[in-house]
Formats: structure tokens, sequence, C-alpha cells
């Protein structure tokens, strides 16, 4: 029987695992060093061709997803990826004779190449492609500029047709220089003009239920994603996606050059289907929604949710929210199938950078009113915002941090432009030289963009007082008196960062506010032992912090609007970040 062996590599870099940074998920292993949490999201693209190409074969495939792996691993004496993936897969007890290693953004690059490198060494005779965003968007750099020579063949977009086709040719070496959906090297050579092409499944009800028994669901189950949403803490989710495709245009988004842009979906009675077996042979909980534009169809979302709520799941939506989408009705029927937590892609909060830097078609007001909607319903809201777009000014992002505590979400994600290999931003930050090419290894921790109005220490600090000044200076609960659901957000902060002194600060405010005298004397203690260290003071000092929480009082700065056709204000200009 064949066997086919699929590889997840890290989804961050090395550096990132074994030097977390003040902004990222952390944990202690047993050799007492702090390495960077891992997402363990479950690799829905090799679930999906495995169940695909099980229709056509007698195959046999394994998976080994490395987000897994190392969050699992009790202590990590390597310094390189590709020793830590070649030990770990000699050991296996596996021999594969086709290898494919699916990775999705740039981040995972240096990991993606690794993992091809490692498998080639160890199974010289074995066929080793690559699939997902990677090779899709990058295969002329990885053959011509690298020159590869581990990578038999790269698959263009989505896999399951192109691996079906593999899988069933006799001469496979002919086939994958004669099939437009492969890459090869000797496709791309100099002189050679050679343009690939997607093999799209139109109808995806041709993809049978997903090869959900391919994951190690205990280990998987150790997600920070899921995590991080708090009504659904210590449960388990599985990930589905019921549509691909996203016909629109933003600027930082490079999922339509795997899945097109025009819209596929599975049919509502099919999803009905996976959801009920999710439940009844899976034991599932938790449900978490993967698709890239989810509220394409409105009246298809009223559906979905239908479903979960005669199910009686939990539901997450990780992405492919569109906040026009999201009126009044539609947030009530979240709330009615029992949704209690949403990420809103608010983005920006200058309309000129939402227009012309991301063009993502959203108008500032519906951020405001879908926000305080789902505060009004009991819905609490992650807020997603990207700063540091190439074209966008110090003025822009003046424009934007104020406009923004208009937004009354419950807590902001604040992330640097990370110019995804694929996406249009990192075509235009290329161009200008706005980047290097050690980019590809960049994700929205670090800011890694130069441009002529900023460079990526400016957006780092910037970056790093957004997050302290909206989620806790002038954090909503604060000023709606939600001290409960404040202390969600804080106590999430001091979980991933004990030594976080506004997180312990903030805390005690409200467990002041409860009357909670014995969680306040707590937190009060922890950020008096913080806050004695000098990254701790400056902050303190930067924001002129009452030195102790009983003496904090909330005051959010009068603070109109502010529209990009005007200056900003004096009276504004006196809370302007100094760098």
């Amino acid at each position: 029987m064949e066997k086919l062996l699929f590889i997840v590599p890290m989804h961050i870099t090395m550096d990132s695992f074994l030097n977390p940074g003040s902004n990222s998920r952390s944990y202690k292993k047993a050799d007492g060093k702090n390495y960077n949490s891992l997402s363990t999201d479950l690799p829905l693209g090799p679930l999906s061709m495995s169940s695909y190409i099980k229709q056509f074969t007698n195959i046999e495939v394994k998976l080994v997803d490395y987000n897994v792996e190392l969050n699992h691993v009790k202590d990590f004496p390597y310094t390189k990826f590709f020793d830590y993936c070649y030990d770990h897969l000699s050991k296996l007890d596996f021999d594969p004779t086709i290898i494919g290693v699916s990775s999705l953004f740039s981040p995972s690059f240096d990991n993606f190449m690794d993992c091809a490198k490692a498998s080639k060494k160890i199974w010289p005779n074995a066929l080793v492609i690559g699939g997902g965003n990677i090779p899709t968007n990058d295969y002329e750099y990885i053959y011509n500029k690298l020159n590869c020579d581990y990578f038999d063949a790269l698959c263009y977009g989505e896999g399951e047709k192109p691996l079906k086709d593999l899988l069933l040719t006799k001469d496979r070496e002919k086939y994958l220089e004669g099939s437009d959906s492969w890459i090869t090297k000797n496709k791309i050579g100099e002189g050679k003009f050679f343009m690939p092409k997607h093999d799209f499944i139109e109808d995806l009800d041709e993809i049978p239920f997903f090869d959900y028994d391919l994951c190690d669901i205990e280990k998987a189950s150790v997600n920070p994603n899921i995590t991080s949403f708090h009504n659904v803490a210590g449960e388990f989710g599985y990930h589905i996606m019921t549509s691909r495709g996203c016909p629109y245009l933003c600027t930082f988004c490079a999922s339509h050059k795997t899945h097109g842009r025009k819209m596929r979906y599975h049919s509502v009675e099919r999803v009905r289907e996976d959801l009920t077996r999710l439940k009844k042979f899976y034991g599932a909980k938790t449900v978490v929604f993967q698709d890239d534009h989810l509220m394409s169809s409105k009246e298809r979302v009223y559906d979905l949710l239908d479903i979960v709520g005669e199910l009686g799941l939990g539901s997450l939506y990780q992405n492919g929210l569109t906040l026009y989408a999201l009126d009044r009705p539609m947030l009530e029927a979240f709330y009615k199938a029992g949704v209690r937590h949403l990420v809103l892609p608010v983005e920006s909060g200058s309309s000129k950078v939402l227009k012309e830097q991301m063009r993502k078609p959203l108008k500032f007001n519906i951020s405001e009113r879908v926000a305080l909607d789902c505060r009004k319903l009991g819905i609490y809201t992650n807020t997603n915002i990207i700063i540091g777009m190439p074209g966008e000014t110090k003025e822009d992002l003046e424009v934007s941090r104020l406009n923004l505590r208009k937004i009354k979400t419950n807590w902001f994600n604040i992330g640097c432009a990370s110019p995804l290999v694929g996406s249009e931003m990192h075509d235009i930050a290329q161009m200008n030289g706005y980047i290097t090419d050690e980019t590809r290894g960049s994700d929205y921790h670090v800011a890694t963009i130069k441009t002529k109005d900023f460079t990526p220490d400016y957006i780092q600090k910037f970056q790093y007082i957004m997050n302290l000044e909206l989620n806790f200076i002038f954090n909503s609960d604060l000023e709606f008196e939600t001290y409960e659901t404040g202390l969600i957000g804080f106590n999430n902060v001091t979980k991933i960062r004990p030594d976080h002194a506004f997180g312990h600060y903030f805390a005690a405010v409200c467990y002041k506010n409860l009357g909670d005298q014995k969680n306040y004397e707590l937190s009060k203690k922890n950020f008096e032992i913080y806050s004695e260290t000098k990254f701790w003071k400056d902050w303190i000092n930067y924001f002129n912090l009452a030195k102790s929480p009983d003496q904090f009082e909330f005051k959010m700065p009068e603070n109109p609007q502010i529209s990009e056709n005007s200056k900003i204000s004096e009276q504004n200009r006196n809370t302007n970040i100094s760098l």
C-alpha cells in the first residue's frame, strides 16, 4: 500500500518560538525556558485532501503537525528547526512514498523549507511535494533564487484534484511536467514562461467529511487561539470551512491566490450533516468557522446559525465576518445561536487608510455601531487593528489612534502590518524597497516595513502604546463600569504574561469596584512587585498612572471623531504620542 505523509511546519519562526516577544503568548517548559505558544488550529488542507483522495485510491495517510508536537515536548535543546525536524522524522514509525509539506503564510517559510529538506535527506526515494499559500505565491523564489532541489514539485492553489490526479497516474514525473497545477524546477528556469493554473472543485460537496482522524485531538486541544475566547475556555474547537473564495480586494490579504475570488460553497444540508457528525461521533461541543468570507450570503448565515443553535454547539468565528452585514437582526441571530464572543475586523480608525491603503469597503461609523450593538446584546468583542501599512503616515496613525477610542469594543488586538507574500501589500512594499526578503518570516507581532514616513521601530513602539492606551487606560469596560467583563481581558493578560504590571493594576481597579477586597489586595500586590522593573516604571510615568489602583479615576479625554480633511486640533495634540 502506498503511504502519504503530510507535514505541517511550525507556523512561526524559530526565533519567535525561542524568544517570545513581550506582546506574544508564552509558556515555560520543563527545561525552565519560556517559549512562544503555538496555535494548533486543525490543518484543514491536509484533512480535506486526505478525505478526497481516499475515494479514489487505496492509500495510508499520516499527519505530523509540528505546532501540536512542539507544544508538548518537555524541553527543546535545539537552536535550528531543521535539526529538530530531522531528529523527529527519523524516529517516525512510517515509511512514506510521498511526503506533502503543507503551509499557509510567510512566518513559516523557513520551517516549510526545512521540513522538505529533512524529508528528502531521510527518504531520498520518496516524492517530496509542497502545497499551500507559500508555494502558490513563492514558487519562483523557492526554485530560482534559492535553487531548491528537495521539492520535487509544488502545487498551485488548492490541492485536492491535483493530488488525486498525481496519485492515479502511472508516470508521475511525466504528469508533473505536463500538469498546469504542478510547478517543477524544470518549468520555470531561465527563459521559461510557465504560468500555473488553479484546478478547483466547484461543488465543495464533492469533498467527503474531513479526515479528522488524522489528528491527535487530545494533543491539539492545547490551543491558545481557543482559550482566548472566554466563553468556551477549556473546550476543544473542531475547525470547519463551509465556503472558499473571497471577492474583496483587501491589500493585506493573500488568501485569494490560493482559493480564488469566486465564492464556492458546501450546501447548507451538507454543513448540517458535518456538524451533526462532529457532535455525535467526535463529541464536539464547539466548532470554529474558518471561512474567508462567511458573510457572502446573509440568508445562508442565518441558516448556519439555526443549525448551530439547534445542535446546541458553541461556535467561534476567527475571520470571515464583514461588518456591514452585521446589522442588529444578524447580531441577534448570532446571540440566539449561543454566540457570546465575536472578532470584529475594524482594521483601522482612519477612513483614508481603510479606503486607500487597505482597499477595505468599510465605513467607520459601521464599526462604531456594530461594537456598541454587541455590547448591548451581551456579545464580548475583540477588534482587530493593523498599523504600519505602506502609504500610511504618522498623521494617519494619530487619526486612527484617536478615532479608535470611539469603538466600544471589549478588547483591541493591535498588529503590525505584515507583508504576506501574495498580497498586494507585499508587492507594493517590495516594489518600493520597503522590505527585504527576510520579511518572509514576519508576523503581526513584529514590524518590518520601513517607508519615508516611519521606521519599523516607530511602528513597534506605536503599536505597544496603542495597546496600553486602548486596552487599559481608556478600556471601555471601565468607561461603562462593566467591571466583571473588564476582568476577562485583564486576567487573560496576566495569565499569558504574569509580569504584566498594567494587567494587575487594572484588574485591581475592577476588583475594588466590585467590592472583592481579597482579589483586590492580591492584584495590587502583584502590581507593586512588577512595577518596580524599569520597563514598567517607564510606562507608568509615560501615562502618569496613579500610584495605587484605588486612586485611579477613569476619564476619557474630550475627543470628537477626527476627520482626515482637517488637522488634528491642539487639544487632541496634547494627548499625542511622543516618539
